[in-house]
């Protein structure tokens, strides 16, 4: 592995976007572990990310930085949210009708070893992805924004079950304890804090699967003006307009005829997919608008369709399915989260301290992101590719310096022997 001798000045520039009410340890600090997180392979522990430096800091300096070190998480949060919604509404400027802003929701957990019971964040979760069992680790909430040709992850939140929340709060004092948040209102606090700094011109499409299809969150929505477009378990009541029907969707769809569904063309990224669609009108229980049900079917012959909703009555169904897949960068967030990024090799032990780390990989991530739009090169398509760019930024440099240090002592031993002893 390659040392690092100098912050790169891509992330230098990216960090300047946010205006941080860091000290200059501080901003050293963050630079530090956000140019170590994209360089280092394998588990990504701080003591790891430190070692990585030609010149380290202190092991102990570097560790307090999340736990001790005297700068507000809030006040991170906000500077992140204007900041980044600044830069992706720039899609908007000049713009006689606006691109859309669309806000996908999501959650996801990060394994840890069943050994790990020191850390204040991990329990044991309910496996959704395979739909049995139960898995260790640390559950999050993850909120992504898009507008045009740009988007970035906006915020990153750790999820803790009430018996988690109620064991800690055992050991720590009355002015030190957390209340337990569910993940609706982890969801509803970030909406509100992007709620006061989107345009109100804008028109916004909030994006989730049928985990988060509650009334609640929709309605929490509409009263913003903005409008839903989700999936929905198979078992949603449904109350159809202008008939009597009241029940499940999918007693609806095994009596809807053949002749009723009709072929569309769904883009993705780099290929089109047919589905069989059919399009109905109702009204959701404890929701009081009207919203546009579609039943989706893979061929005509599907007995297991996806049932989808949008409150924007005007769309087709093939503009809500097309921006249904708007949605699909959350899930590209959560690979990178936990497999290039070494979410979960965190070894901090308190809540806040884990907070902090969770907050600035999701900084690292949108600066992926940020720097994939700035660069503007043919070349970069995806985000590994900026990850390699980075690094061989950082191997330049590297070189540059030896280089250096060769003109310097006129000899490429003396210059190793000097290396040898600042490493």
């Amino acid at each position: 592995m390659f040392k690092i001798v100098a912050p790169t000045k891509a992330l230098a520039n990216f960090l300047l976007l946010f205006k941080l009410n860091f000290s200059e340890p501080q901003m050293r600090h963050l630079r530090n572990f956000m140019d170590a997180l994209l360089s280092c392979d394998g588990t990504k522990t701080i003591a790891k990310l430190n070692r990585l430096f030609l010149d380290p800091t202190d092991q102990s300096a570097f560790t307090d930085f999340f736990t001790y070190s005297p700068w507000s998480l809030s006040e991170l949060r906000q500077q992140m949210y204007s900041s980044l919604v600044r830069w992706v509404l720039q899609e908007n400027e000049g713009a006689i009708f606006p691109e859309p802003v669309y806000i996908s929701i999501d959650d996801s957990k990060s394994s840890k070893p069943k050994t790990s019971l020191h850390f204040e964040v991990t329990d044991w979760h309910f496996n959704t992805a395979e739909g049995q069992g139960y898995c260790y680790g640390v559950a999050f909430v993850t909120v992504h924004i898009a507008c045009g040709n740009r988007s970035t992850p906006i915020a990153l939140r750790v999820y803790l079950r009430q018996n988690t929340v109620r064991r800690f709060n055992r050991r720590r004092g009355k002015g030190k304890r957390i209340p337990f948040k569910t993940k609706y209102t982890l969801v509803k606090e970030i909406l509100n804090e992007l709620a006061q700094i989107l345009p109100k011109e804008v028109p916004v499409y909030v994006l989730f699967d049928s985990w988060y299809a509650s009334a609640k969150l929709i309605t929490l929505c509409r009263r913003r003006g903005w409008h839903v477009i989700c999936a929905l378990k198979h078992n949603r009541i449904i109350r159809m307009k202008g008939t009597k029907y009241s029940g499940p969707l999918s007693k609806l769809a095994h009596y809807t005829r053949n002749r009723d569904f009709h072929p569309i063309m769904v883009k993705s990224s780099d290929s089109s997919t047919r589905y069989w669609v059919c399009c109905l009108t109702g009204y959701l229980n404890e929701i009081k608008d009207e919203v546009s049900i579609f039943i989706s079917k893979r061929n005509p012959k599907d007995r297991k369709p996806k049932f989808f909703m949008s409150t924007d009555l005007s769309l087709s169904a093939q503009e809500v399915l097309g921006r249904y897949t708007r949605r699909w960068p959350v899930e590209v967030d959560h690979l990178y989260l936990k497999i290039r990024l070494g979410l979960g090799d965190f070894r901090l032990r308190s809540y806040e301290g884990i907070s902090r780390y969770f907050d600035l990989v999701c900084l690292t991530l949108a600066y992926l992101y940020w720097r994939r739009v700035e660069e503007k090169s043919a070349d970069i398509k995806t985000l590994s590719d900026v990850i390699a760019l980075h690094r061989q930024n950082q191997q330049e440099a590297l070189l540059r310096a030896f280089g250096e240090q060769v003109l310097k002592h006129g000899s490429v031993e003396r210059a190793m022997d000097e290396w040898r002893k600042a490493a």
